[in-house]
């Protein structure tokens, strides 16, 4: 099981290289601006770290936050630990951390063509709510889906 940690400043360096390997990066100047020392950020950044000494960062997921609702807006597991539920650690922890901040629910957006992502978020109870049409770059909609917090077993 990997230790679920909240990212800081120190973790720049590692979200960027696992960024960067991603099809969907972000940009290195929305990560610093997030994670830069003494930001008053609305957003939550949470690593999956290996639980050797010298642990390498395995994914991060990002919690952003509008009014009583928490929105993911990322979730990335690097491609060498994927299939090993740190996707499902990093989404437990992320609603946690709603619960925490008193959010009630938790919503995201998804490819209809990642469909690994979506059989992931249906297995942690998230609901699809609807469509955005050409919500992504490339014109590819996004699907709607959320969970209700606390997220009940």
């Amino acid at each position: 099981m990997p230790e679920i940690k909240f990212l800081n400043y120190e973790n720049i360096p590692e979200v960027l290289e696992l960024n960067a390997g991603s099809s969907f990066s972000w940009p290195d100047s929305v990560i610093k601006k997030d994670l830069r020392e003494n930001s008053n950020s609305e957003i939550t950044y949470i690593g999956a770290f290996a639980t050797n000494p010298e642990a390498p960062l395995l994914g991060y997921a990002v919690l952003g936050r509008e009014k009583n609702c928490g929105s993911l807006m990322a979730l990335l597991v690097n491609k060498n630990f994927r299939r090993l539920h740190i996707g499902s650690q990093l989404l437990m922890a992320v609603c946690d951390c709603a619960e925490y901040l008193n959010l009630k629910r938790v919503k995201l957006r998804v490819r209809p063509s990642n469909l690994v992502a979506i059989e992931l978020y249906k297995r942690m109870k998230f609901k699809r709510e609807g469509i955005r049409h050409k919500y992504y770059s490339d014109g590819e909609d996004a699907i709607i889906m959320s969970v209700k917090i606390p997220v009940l077993s």
